[in-house]
């Protein structure tokens, strides 16, 4: 019996942790067919895209007006117009999609913080947990902004912005819990966590979905205006000095390496 219980406690204390907050919320543009190479800066004088590997590596666009890789480049006035449309545009999503971002952390760490308020052992610990959470939820959104916020978005970095500071959140609530878990069950109290597991097993699961599901349509609201912005890049009449195409945004059809490319490696 007593091996029964140590194995439990070592389980409560990892995936009770790991597994509240582990859910598919996607709020990224690819999970509508659409992505960027691009980081996005947004300024009051004009919206920058920028990446050293991308070709152009530098555009800049406002007011109906278009620099590439630090040159003017000559437009008609209905790619102004449609310019004009884009810089717009750009604008308007950016804050919505650094919003949904937030969002997401938020339902992370709630998450953790109600685990960490049921299992963390005496209030003195629990109270301390939460602390500990809190200041990384702080961390992690800080760490966020520097890549996605109303003035800028880089999707290189965006994922790791929001995974990684949750699964370090949640693993070093894991060791904790651990440790907390081993103890009651050595000192017989272990049939008490258990069924305390087992109700915040349930209640998490539950608002952890109902706020997923909330997130999951706000971020599908955003798919009509990216589609939007790359039919407004579709429509664009002038070309780079190349001859090629200006895409800022590409569909994931469009990403995906030729076959005679992939062929010839």
């Amino acid at each position: 019996m007593r091996k029964r219980w140590m194995a439990v406690a070592v389980g409560l204390g990892l995936a009770v942790a790991t597994q509240a907050p582990a859910r598919d919320i996607h709020v990224e543009g690819d999970q509508c067919g659409y992505n960027s190479r691009y980081a996005v800066q947004v300024a009051p004088g004009g919206i920058d895209f920028s990446n050293p590997q991308a070709h152009p590596a530098h555009v800049f666009m406002h007011d109906g007006q278009l620099r590439v890789d630090g040159h003017p480049l000559a437009v008609s006035a209905a790619d102004a117009a449609r310019l004009r449309d884009y810089e717009a545009g750009m604008r308007g999503v950016l804050p919505e999609m650094a919003g949904i971002a937030q969002e997401a952390i938020g339902v992370a760490f709630d998450a953790l913080s109600t685990v960490a308020a049921t299992l963390g052992g005496s209030q003195h610990h629990r109270d301390a947990l939460v602390r500990e959470l809190n200041d990384a939820r702080r961390t992690a959104l800080v760490g966020l902004d520097a890549h996605v916020s109303a003035q800028h978005w880089d999707e290189q970095g965006f994922e790791d912005a929001i995974e990684q500071p949750v699964t370090e959140a949640a693993n070093d609530l894991a060791s904790a819990l651990t440790r907390h878990v081993l103890w009651a069950v050595l000192t017989g109290r272990g049939a008490d966590v258990e069924a305390r597991a087992d109700a915040i097993d349930a209640s998490v699961d539950k608002a952890v979905d109902q706020r997923s599901e909330k997130l999951e349509a706000r971020a599908k609201l955003i798919c009509p205006r990216l589609a939007a912005l790359q039919r407004l890049q579709r429509q664009f009449d002038f070309r780079l000095a190349d001859g090629s195409a200006l895409q800022l945004i590409t569909t994931n059809k469009e990403s995906e390496p030729k076959a005679s490319a992939v062929a010839a490696r």
